[in-house]
């Protein structure tokens, strides 16, 4: 009898509701203590009777029933409260006066005098006041108006997510009608007050009341830039076809000069896609500018996918001056791509056109990237019923660029392995077979071969054992493993040196290359090697919950034979064993982490690689990262060790005042590569940031050191929690600054 009525009223909160806060927010708020609901029968769902209870009751002719004192009205997960009640059979009218409370789990109204017409869901409420708990939302009217399924008016309308006790910021609208057929609402004489001061009026408003998008405004963003001086953004959505969207932006610069940021989404039978462009006719660069990108996603069938992506920049420094971190700044090249991908349970299928633009015209011949035109890539691991595995891994594919040797590469990779795995350990033999043959250009080659070809073996064994005991430290009892692995690898040498290098480069030594079987990226070379890997990781396991609270790993290789293959050229290494890696990580409490990893060089006895980080997060409020990296061989080659200091901080000062704060810091040469400082304020229902962030931009002209400098700019969020938020995503920005932060929304 009252779900579809108040379902109505519910409605009324998706007024304006444009941005849903984070939980975590409404900690500084009070709390509402939610509905008891205590249904007394054992019935659930639409069969559930209604139960009535009143400290007395009365009937007139069979035609009006009356309850008086403590009425309660009951169905399961929701009830209703009020000092009387009269229900009219005839009419099929129930009043309720006197604290009238209607009250849902997560949802209850209350107000002076009810009405309901339960055969027409017509009804009105008077003075009703109603909240809603998971969004610490509440609202008002002094006339609430049901007519019908269709149509819900009210009058003297308010929504705020404030404390009963405050109205920091408040909606108000004289008259609000929802639309329940159309599922579109219109509120006359909006108003927004903040701190009791109105702030924004708009004589007419539509809105939607469910998730069907509306053409509109979008909130804007502003902030401040060294070289591109203030800005501001005013995003203008439109919906043109419920499978059809864009949005326009013109981005004012107070410097550059206005740039235009077009952004249009479909989506379709065919796939759906993004359509960006971005363009301006910069002041300060002095000529037009753009930025276009296009992407297509499309499932032809269970097995079958395409996806394509087409990026293009006007110029080298567009990233540089409209990036926003330093990852995007650092782009030297886009990628363009179509790809046509199939996947079964056995094999994977791929075919795609790949090129490039790019971006850094100073980037060495030797660095430009290839063109796939096109390549083919298939892979085969068919079902067996015996304990052989088999798999095949081919490719295909043409290499094109204009400045450098191009040709065909035919790469053919059969494996057979037969592993077996206990709960005490495991041990897989392997072989497999790479075969490559190339077809090479006459134009740019140097090579003076215009056919080759070249077949490698390569054996390997891989095995571990896992051994485990109970454990305990003080009062608390663990769980104690320790994993010794062994891995050999033999590949014999085959003269690679007149082989060109179209996709492949020599990798940087790391825990996952003690398990390779290649020491480079890809299938121009295949390292010979004659080599046993020593492993040894341990874990400590609480033992109430499995969480691992240390972990050390630790292992290097044992070359039994000196090693030819290089990327350029035949490089005698006779080293007979790599550099030591280790890795640990210590949990103490469940707030705090330590996280290590080094290489220590056994040639000259030192550390050439450290990566330490310390890191306390209570909550997301609290939030400490130190990291110190250093990179280099201080003996061989002082001038290119590399040392850098990472600290960020999110922190409260006093319950509403918090800090955040990061400096990225490269120590040799003294430079400070980014560094942002700002504070946040933070109230029940609203909340205001402001930071100041540096970044080092690269200058290709700079004759001497630091080569480049520090771009500052300002930033400015303006929060209604539960309604919208004004400005740039200063919580997004701390998610890419801050490690362990997570943005919502």
């Amino acid at each position: 009898m009252f779900k579809t009525l108040t379902t109505k009223v519910i409605c009324l909160t998706l007024i304006s509701i444009s941005f849903q806060a984070n939980a975590d927010d409404w900690g500084i708020c009070h709390d509402w203590a939610r509905p008891s609901i205590d249904y007394p029968r054992d019935e659930r769902g639409d069969a559930a009777p209604i139960v009535l209870s009143a400290d007395s009751s009365e009937s007139q002719n069979n035609e009006t029933v009356k309850l008086f004192g403590n009425v309660l009205v009951q169905r399961p997960d929701e009830q209703l409260h009020a000092d009387e009640v009269i229900y009219h059979k005839t009419t099929q009218t129930l009043d309720a006066t006197g604290n009238v409370r209607y009250e849902r789990p997560d949802f209850s109204t209350q107000s002076s005098e009810a009405q309901i017409i339960s055969g027409s869901n017509q009804g009105s409420f008077d003075d009703a006041e109603f909240f809603i708990y998971d969004r610490h939302a509440r609202g008002a009217s002094s006339h609430i108006q049901l007519q019908g399924e269709d149509l819900t008016i009210m009058k003297k309308a308010l929504y705020t997510t404030c404390d009963k006790s405050s109205e920091a910021w408040a909606l108000r609208a004289s008259t609000v009608e929802l639309n329940h057929n159309s599922g579109m609402g219109d509120a006359y004489n909006t108003r927004l007050y903040f701190q009791g001061v109105p702030v924004f009026y708009l004589p007419f408003i539509r809105f939607p009341i469910t998730d069907q998008r509306m053409t509109g405004l979008l909130p804007p963003s502003w902030g401040s830039s060294t070289l591109g001086g203030n800005e501001f953004a005013q995003p203008i959505y439109l919906n043109l076809h419920p499978q059809l969207d864009a949005t326009i932006t013109p981005h004012t610069y107070t410097l550059r000069g206005m740039r235009w940021e077009n952004e249009l989404r479909y989506l379709s039978q065919f796939g759906e896609g993004i359509i960006r462009s971005e363009n301006i006719s910069d002041k300060v660069y002095g000529q037009a500018r753009s930025l276009y990108y296009f992407e297509h996603e499309s499932k032809l069938s269970n097995n079958w996918s395409t996806d394509i992506l087409f990026e293009r920049v006007s110029d080298a420094d567009y990233f540089n001056d409209f990036g926003d971190s330093l990852s995007v700044s650092a782009i030297s090249q886009l990628e363009r791509h179509i790809k046509s991908q199939y996947a079964d349970n056995t094999q994977q299928l791929q075919i795609q056109v790949q090129d490039f633009q790019t971006i850094n015209q100073n980037l060495a011949v030797n660095s430009q990237p290839y063109r796939r035109l096109p390549q083919i890539t298939h892979k085969f691991n068919p079902a067996t019923s015996g304990p052989i595995r088999f798999g095949m891994e081919n490719e295909l594919v043409r290499f094109q660029n204009s400045n450098r040797i191009s040709g065909n590469r035919i790469n053919i990779n059969p494996a057979m392995s037969l592993p077996y795995e206990g709960s005490a350990g495991f041990i897989t033999p392997k072989i497999r077979l790479n075969y490559s043959q190339y077809q090479l250009d006459k134009e740019n080659n140097s090579l003076g071969v215009d056919s080759l070809s070249r077949s490698v073996p390569i054996s390997s064994i891989d095995s571990g054992i896992y051994m485990e005991r109970d454990t305990r430290i003080g009062q608390t009892g663990y769980l104690q493993t320790l994993e010794p692995r062994l891995f050999y690898l033999y590949v014999p040498y085959r003269d690679q040196s007149d082989f060109p290098l179209f996709d492949t480069s020599a990798l940087s030594f790391s825990q996952s290359q003690l398990f390779s079987e290649n020491r480079f990226s890809g299938p121009d070379r295949i390292g010979d090697t004659n080599q046993l890997t020593l492993s040894l990781t341990s874990r400590l396991l609480r033992a109430k919950d499995g969480k691992e609270q240390l972990y050390g790993s630790i292992g290097k290789i044992l070359y039994f034979s000196d090693r030819q293959v290089g990327l350029n050229g035949n490089v005698l290494n006779t080293e007979q064993q790599s550099d030591i890696l280790a890795e640990t990580q210590f949990i103490p409490i469940d707030s705090l982490s330590l996280k290590a990893r080094l290489t220590w060089n056994t040639e000259y006895e030192l550390i050439t690689e450290r990566d330490v980080r310390l890191q306390y997060q209570y909550g997301s409020k609290r939030i400490l990262n130190l990291n110190y990296r250093d990179r280099g061989n201080r003996l061989t080659a002082p001038s290119e060790l590399k040392k850098e200091i990472d600290v960020s901080l999110l922190w409260p000062l006093t319950p509403r005042w918090s800090m955040m704060a990061r400096r990225y810091h490269s120590l040799p040469d003294d430079r400070t590569i980014e560094k942002l400082a700002g504070v946040e304020y933070n109230n029940c229902c609203w909340a205001v940031r402001a930071v100041r962030r540096a970044s080092f931009v690269e200058d290709s002209s700079a004759l001497s050191a630091p080569f480049g400098n520090l771009r500052y700019s300002w930033y400015v969020q303006f929060e209604l929690k539960g309604l919208t938020s004004l400005g740039k995503r200063i919580d997004e920005l701390m998610e890419e600054q801050i490690l362990g932060f997570n943005a919502v929304n």
